[in-house]
């Protein structure tokens, strides 16, 4: 559960995409206004949803919906991965590759395939101290394990030396 400035308790789904390519400034700024201007119109069951988005450290798109406002329906989930998919083709990036996992190195968000955290731990580019991020979280009761440490992350407890 989340608070909201004047104190309403809000429950929240969320929806992280990875920005697979490095993207432009240019085209950073094309993608969130297209996003937002999503956002604003999107719909569930013929009902405004309640909805945000944020481009963090422009790596990661965050879509939330204010599930106490107007829970989302099925139809409205998929006409934001229909979004996504479009966004996909007009950047020539992925946006649904769950293989990737995502990390901070000198404050910058780094992508690596799952399958190369072995040589990455191995070879000191991940350390006990390094942020990673978890891209699967669905809402707002598991947004504490958004970004850990690599030794208290979900990666490190599937990742065994």
């Amino acid at each position: 559960m989340v608070k909201t400035k004047n104190g309403n308790v809000m429950k929240e789904k969320v929806w992280i995409f990875i920005i697979e390519k490095a993207l432009t400034p240019l085209e950073l700024n094309n993608l969130y206004a297209e996003c937002q201007r999503f956002v604003s119109h999107w719909k569930s069951h013929e009902m405004p949803v309640q909805a945000s988005v944020e481009l963090y450290k422009n790596r990661l798109l965050i879509f939330r919906n204010n599930e106490i406002f107007n829970p989302i329906g099925g139809c409205a989930t998929d006409n934001l991965f229909r979004f996504v998919q479009d966004l996909e083709k007009k950047y020539n990036t992925s946006l649904i590759n769950r293989r990737l996992v995502v990390y901070e190195k000198d404050n910058e968000l780094k992508l690596a395939d799952f399958r190369q955290i072995d040589t990455l731990v191995k070879n000191g580019e991940i350390t006990d101290d390094t942020i990673i991020y978890n891209t699967a979280i669905i809402n707002s009761d598991e947004w504490a394990e958004f970004k850990k440490p690599y030794k208290d992350s979900w990666l490190r407890i599937i990742h065994q030396d």
